[in-house]
């Protein structure tokens, strides 16, 4: 037993408790909610139990195994979760203000409009002295240095909490509250800003390649020094942060040069590569630009800007347009074969009949290289018709997009969304 809990449970005691709540779930009078208040749960095994709705309130369950676990509207008010692992576990509308989180790894979980603000909790004290309570546990939480990787926190509620060094790579954050929060030097890989309220957030060091942080609420929010290349931002704050100051925000002005480096990067392609030069436009401003029925077959299209831009009918194949903001844009009949377009944006683009197929390098007994669209958001897209045989779509978001008529034979699907998406996956 440890000073200042109740008592600690084994595996077989918290079997039996998941097990009774199944029941008091069911309207089993003989069920009953868990209540797991103050006691001490620390490095104990709950993978796969039903906790939902159980109440952990200042519990202690610092480096303990959750995985999987169904805490959906738990109380874990001022709970310490330091160093736990809580891969995909369900967090979902849970209580967690003035919870520990440091260290803990969340990676996968489900914590959709979980209340993360500050919370503070006063204990009886058990030694007789003045007062009658406790030095009150909790405040703010601390998520510091937690692991939240493709963790889904839309609608959840943060306030005020410290988040320094928090990996939440391609975690989904639309919608959410996420004021005054701490996050210098977090990992913002590939993550979904889209609405969230951030003012008066710290962001400095943070690297954001790739995330969306259009329509995000911005007030007082310090990302000057955060490393923004290939997010999506809106017009206005991209230029709002360029003027700032921000390097990683300065898009290249290539449009004088485009054609004299169009006609280099063709010498290039009929030579084999033995003259001119391969086509570079890597973090350049192509917003808009016409590039219908272009070869740009090996051009390097990395971090660009080019919302609205035309590509219709253009050759890409082996083309890297990774991490590329191809918001509205047009690659209708394409031909994209073997091209990467990794964490790229592509909402709302057109790539009707495009061809993604893989190439065989090296002639007819070569290594087929297919086209990869890993972690690629395609939220609205019309893909109708579009060829994507063997095609890498591992973590791909194809949300409300329409791939009607499409081949997806033999595509890697390894956490593909396609929610809302008009498909026949077959």
């Amino acid at each position: 037993m440890t000073a200042g809990l109740p008592g600690k449970l084994d595996r077989i005691a918290l079997r039996e408790i998941a097990a009774s709540n199944a029941r008091f779930r069911k309207g089993d009078p003989n069920g009953r909610r868990p209540k797991l208040a103050f006691m001490d749960l620390a490095g104990l095994d709950l993978d796969g139990l039903d906790l939902s709705g159980a109440d952990l309130t200042g519990a202690r369950l610092r480096g303990c195994s959750a995985r999987g676990t169904d805490l959906r509207g738990a109380a874990l008010f001022c709970a310490d979760l330091r160093f736990a692992r809580m891969q995909g576990a369900d967090l979902s509308r849970a209580d967690l203000r003035g919870c520990n989180l440091r260290g803990a790894d969340l990676t996968n979980a489900r914590m959709s409009g979980a209340d993360m603000r500050e919370g503070r909790l006063a204990r009886q004290r058990l030694d007789g002295g003045d007062g009658g309570t406790g030095p009150a546990q909790g405040g703010v939480v601390d998520a510091a240095t937690a692991t939240l990787k493709g963790t889904d926190l839309s609608e959840a509620r943060l306030d005020g909490t410290i988040a320094m060094q928090v990996d939440l790579t391609d975690a989904k954050l639309a919608g959410a509250e996420l004021r005054r929060v701490d996050f210098r030097n977090a990992n913002f890989t590939g993550a979904d800003l889209t609405g969230a309220d951030l003012r008066n957030c710290d962001f400095a060091g943070a690297t954001m390649h790739g995330a969306v942080i259009a329509g995000a609420s911005l007030i007082a929010t310090a990302l000057e020094k955060a490393d923004l290349a290939g997010a999506v931002l809106d017009r206005a704050l991209r230029a709002a942060l360029a003027q700032a100051g921000n390097p990683s925000l300065a898009l290249r002005d290539v449009r004088a040069a485009l054609p004299a480096m169009l006609a280099a990067h063709a010498q290039w392609i009929a030579t084999q590569g033995l003259s001119g030069e391969r086509l570079d436009l890597t973090a350049a401003d192509l917003a808009g630009v016409d590039l219908a029925a272009t070869d740009l077959s090996g051009a390097h299209l990395r971090d660009v800007y080019a919302a609205g831009a035309v590509l219709a009918r253009a050759t890409l194949v082996l083309a890297d347009l990774a991490r590329g903001d191809f918001s509205e844009a047009d690659f209708a009949g394409a031909d994209l074969r073997a091209a990467t377009l990794k964490r790229g944006h592509f909402a709302g683009a057109r790539f009707a009949g495009a061809n993604f197929e893989p190439v065989r390098l090296g002639g007819p007994e070569g290594q087929a290289m297919p086209a990869n669209l890993e972690r690629a958001r395609f939220w609205r897209a019309d893909l109708s018709g579009a060829k994507l045989r063997r095609a890498v779509l591992a973590g791909a978001d194809f949300g409300h997009a329409d791939l009607r008529a499409a081949d997806l034979t033999g595509a890697v699907r390894d956490g593909a969304v396609f929610d809302g998406a008009v498909v026949d996956l077959g």
